[in-house]
């Protein structure tokens, strides 16, 4: 009987000495994780958090008007009028894939952040010394998109000095509805032919709304999506189709 109940004390004892290990290590992780950010750092992390957030805003909304291309150098063939990119041309499907419309976003948000940071010239009193960007990873979903980039900054003022390098951001835009739809319009256009009351079943199955302009054997198709309205300004997507 002593030496069981040795046994189970030792037991206790052993639990407690882990329990205590494991809430040592916890604690400390969660007290470096909430080290307080220093008035240098919180400044140009908004900075560059700010700039993040207009890029992806200015870049997503022009991307929806060029019909999914940040350049339109990019897309296959575009309209001889106002430069729209062709979804359907010669009865064959030229729509970008999503895959493609992301990659057309990472690079807009890639060169306009640049813009938007101007080297950081409007912060003269920071020593700062910056590591390369990485290519912004974007993802579109249904209602929003989404962009995460890394860049490492140090940051020096004085005595003090200290580092950032991830930033994340997104904007909600319905992108990726309104893309789901438009490839269903497109895949029954090139089976059916022209089939103006299947545009308008897109637009209503998914609360978009969109005129049709018309010039020789073209239509270029105007979506507008007022439940993705940013600044008082709703998202627009347009493409072109061929007849």
């Amino acid at each position: 009987m002593k030496n069981r109940g040795q046994l189970t004390i030792f037991i206790i004892i052993s639990i407690l000495i882990i329990a205590v290990v494991v809430l040592f290590f916890t604690l400390k992780g969660t007290l470096q994780k909430e080290k307080p950010v220093s008035p240098e750092t919180a400044e140009i992390q908004n900075f560059v958090q700010k700039c993040l957030d207009d890029s992806l805003e200015s870049v997503v909304f022009k991307v929806g008007e060029n019909g999914g291309y940040y350049f339109l150098s990019s897309a296959p063939a575009t309209t001889p009028i106002l430069e729209v990119p062709y979804y359907i041309k010669n009865n064959i499907s030229l729509m970008p894939s999503k895959e493609k419309i992301q990659d057309e976003i990472s690079k807009g948000v890639a060169r306009e952040l640049i813009f938007c940071l101007e080297d950081f010239s409007l912060f003269p009193e920071y020593e700062i010394t910056k590591g390369k960007m990485n290519t912004p990873e974007v993802v579109i979903e249904p209602e929003r998109v989404l962009v995460e980039v890394n860049y490492p900054l140090t940051i020096i003022k004085g005595d003090s000095k200290s580092k950032i390098e991830d930033f994340s951001s997104e904007v909600p835009v319905r992108i990726g509805i309104v893309y789901d739809a438009v490839a269903m319009f497109v895949e029954e256009e090139i089976e059916l032919g022209e089939c103006a009351n299947c545009f308008l079943k897109f637009l209503e199955e998914n609360d978009l709304y969109g005129p049709i302009e018309y010039f020789e054997n073209t239509k270029i198709f105007i979506i507008r999506d007022f439940n993705s309205i940013i600044n008082k300004k709703e998202f627009v997507y347009i493409f072109a189709n061929e007849y």
